[in-house]
């Protein structure tokens, strides 16, 4: 009796684990100035997102949160009525003319479309498999592809897998049938970066973060926040009269300390071909872990701060440079002038 009991127990407990896998979460991932795709996404895949304005658009990779088994790629682009209209009568030939481009790379012989229908969503997809795949690493042997439209949104999706039939497949197909325009727009999400316009100021900060940056305009002179410098949710820019000032806010686990990191960064650039620095020089400045440098400019001068603030969880890489008919010197002691006024506070 106590055995079979156990094993009640045991099973009971796995069914609520499967339960919990498969619970899905109600997701809205923004399209800039038009609304947001809603996807009901399973608690237990992990999500990286990014908006961009030209085109509106919102671009997903999902995956597990453990193992690199499969990933999920989907881009959501917003057009107008008649972009909209044109590409939804074409999409089951377009989306058969990039399935039959892929055969000379598949162990297929011809490419099958699959209808994908939901409430509101409607499209086509395919699956192959890669003859040269060595599935290994980020090449994946099988891939399942397709398009669909919903609502407003044309939305594009690339489901690479390691196994020719994994669990995941199905609850993939099921989460883009579910797919849905909203005319709402997006909440604010809690690890994408926050600027306030205090006046004489910028506040910078992440809500799931403890730290609040402050940066005096006074200190920056001509220099304006930049828009679509860059996808990552946490990264700003500004820019003006020679001088930028950019970065990121981070978790404190990914800095390993000023020496790791630089080696880690010029190596990048050795590889890209990118000219190397010039009079490095590694320095506390305030609380900051700093590396000056210069890069080589044909007159005047191009100096360069790195500097790193790491308290409460949170990794501040900030990045600050200024080009002048000046000598380096100079160019420097301005930089570190901006630094030592830029203010870092830990709020409750």
């Amino acid at each position: 009796m106590a055995n079979r009991l156990a094993c009640i127990a045991l099973l009971a407990c796995a069914a609520a684990a499967t339960a919990q896998a498969q619970a899905a979460q109600t997701r809205q991932f923004a399209i800039p100035g038009h609304g947001s795709l809603v996807l009901d996404v399973p608690n237990d895949w992990r999500v990286a997102e990014r908006s961009t304005d030209d085109p509106p658009s919102a671009n997903l990779r999902m995956g597990p949160v453990l193992g690199d088994g499969w990933v999920l790629q989907v881009t959501a682009v917003w057009l107008d009525a008649e972009k909209r209209r044109a590409t939804a009568r074409g999409m089951k030939a377009n989306v058969q003319k990039t399935a039959d481009g892929m055969l000379s790379q598949a162990l297929e012989k011809q490419a099958t479309l699959v209808e994908l229908r939901g409430r509101e969503a409607h499209g086509y997809h395919f699956s192959l498999t890669d003859r040269g795949s060595t599935n290994k690493g980020g090449d994946y042997r099988y891939v399942t592809q397709g398009t669909l439209a919903t609502g407003e949104l044309i939305v594009i999706f690339t489901l690479l897998h390691r196994d020719p039939a994994p669990p995941e497949k199905p609850r993939v197909l099921e989460l883009l049938a579910d797919a849905r325009h909203s005319a709402e727009a997006a909440p604010p999400r809690r690890d994408a970066l926050q600027l306030r316009d205090l006046g004489q100021s910028y506040e910078l900060s992440v809500p799931v973060s403890r730290l609040v940056m402050t940066i005096p305009k006074s200190a920056m002179g001509s220099a304006k926040r930049q828009r679509g410098a860059s996808n990552h949710p946490r990264y700003f820019y500004f820019s003006g009269g020679g001088l930028n000032v950019s970065g990121w806010f981070e978790p404190a686990s990914g800095f390993r300390g000023i020496k790791p990191f630089w080696e880690q960064e010029t190596a990048v650039w050795e590889k890209r071909g990118l000219p190397p620095p010039v009079d490095t020089a590694f320095s506390r400045i305030g609380q900051w872990d700093t590396v000056i440098y210069d890069i080589a400019f044909p007159s005047g001068s191009n100096s360069h701060i790195r500097a790193h603030w790491v308290q409460a969880g949170t990794w501040i890489d900030i990045h600050l440079s200024l080009t002048a008919n000046r000598p380096s010197a100079e160019t420097r002691a301005q930089l570190t002038e901006l630094l030592k006024r830029i203010a870092v506070r830990e709020r409750n």
